[in-house]
């Protein structure tokens, strides 16, 4: 054997290290044939933060209440569950709402001519444990039922917290109409006439100065697909505004019928549940004496008078509360309270300072 040398060591050495060369291009070229490339310059890398990603998802995360949760699923169910074109009258049941304060004397006024105008099989107040009065004391015999009732629905609607009683009020008659059927009144409003001839349809409502609908008073029949969608109509509307979810909301729904198809009547304003306008001139012309000469009115025609008690605040006191005033004045007011006051009623009656015990109320 040849001796070893320096010169045959470092031979044998640079051989060695190209060997390695050529089987490490031959092991990186296999790898690049048979995977994916380890960088793909077409894609960026994700360096967002997991909230990052929660914000930019087009799925957004579902923030509603609980509440606001069982709205929505109420809605859903009244749309699978509800009644279209039934033949089955309005019922005859009358619906008042008593929030947050004691019940009045015009509030009793409301449940008494409902019960003597209107005649109807029953009349439940819903309540929140609040309204006792000697005028609640009063009203008593004329109520079928009381419920002590929580305002259901959401506490936030589209992300806008439901701050106002009369906004909660809102949903709240639509869910009594739906799950009960019959007239929902406002315990400012006096009826007038007998309601018997609007039972026939399906759902019965009323021009507000001739050119939107009011939500004050509304009849329906039980378990109605129109309560139902114009409750949904009016929840997806809801956005803090004083009127956009009712007043403009019903008004926009009913434009989009075809109201003879669905069967619904709406009532001209100057003979239907609200006569006159709720604004300045409107009320005036409420309590405006010789309302027997005004043209194009009359009484037998009307169903009920919308007496706008957050509006007339100023007129209550001198008006409502004073019993010449009521047993003299020619207004529409005036001559609509005396027709439903019982018999015997005195101005010892309508003093609210006496003792409850003290007063036998005619019936």
């Amino acid at each position: 054997a040849p001796p070893i040398t320096l010169h045959s060591l470092l031979s044998l050495r640079r051989g060695f290290a190209l060997q390695c060369l050529s089987l490490s291009c031959v092991s990186f070229c296999q790898l690049s044939e048979n995977t994916s490339p380890v960088i793909d310059s077409s894609v960026k890398p994700d360096r967002r933060t997991d909230r990052e990603k929660v914000i930019d998802s087009s799925v957004k995360p579902d923030r509603r209440t609980d509440r606001e949760k069982d709205c929505v699923n109420w809605l859903k169910s009244c749309e699978e569950n509800c009644v279209q074109n039934s033949t089955t009258p309005i019922p005859k049941h009358v619906h008042f709402v008593s929030l947050n304060h004691p019940f009045s004397f015009m509030e009793w006024l409301a449940v008494v001519s409902a019960r003597n105008k209107i005649k109807p099989d029953k009349i439940t107040v819903y309540t929140d444990g609040l309204q006792d009065s000697c005028w609640w004391r009063r009203a008593l015999p004329y109520i079928d039922h009381q419920i002590i009732h929580t305002l259901p629905g959401a506490n936030v609607l589209n992300r806008v917290p439901i701050k106002l009683l009369p906004h909660k009020s809102d949903f709240l008659r639509l869910s009594i109409l739906y799950h009960s059927g019959g007239i929902y009144m406002d315990t400012d409003i006096l009826s007038l006439n007998s309601f018997d001839p609007l039972l026939k349809h399906q759902m019965v409502l009323a021009e507000q100065c001739h050119y939107a609908l009011n939500v004050a008073l509304m009849m329906a029949q039980k378990h109605s697909c129109l309560v139902c969608r114009f409750a949904h109509y009016s929840c997806e509307r809801f956005d803090g505004g004083w009127v956009h979810h009712s007043v403009d909301a019903l008004s926009s729904f009913i434009r989009g019928l075809d109201k003879e198809k669905e069967g619904v009547l709406v009532v001209p304003w100057k003979k239907g549940f609200h006569p006159m306008c709720w604004n300045a001139n409107g009320i005036n012309q409420l309590y405006k004496e010789n309302f027997n000469d005004i043209p194009d009115y009359n009484r037998s025609e009307i169903y009920s008078v919308h007496l706008y008690n957050n509006k007339a605040k100023n007129l209550i006191p001198k008006t409502l509360h004073n019993f010449d005033w009521i047993q003299t004045s020619t207004s529409l007011v005036g001559l609509t309270i005396r027709e439903s006051l019982p018999p015997g009623f005195s101005k010892h009656h309508l003093n609210e300072s006496s003792r409850c015990t003290d007063i036998q109320l005619p019936k």
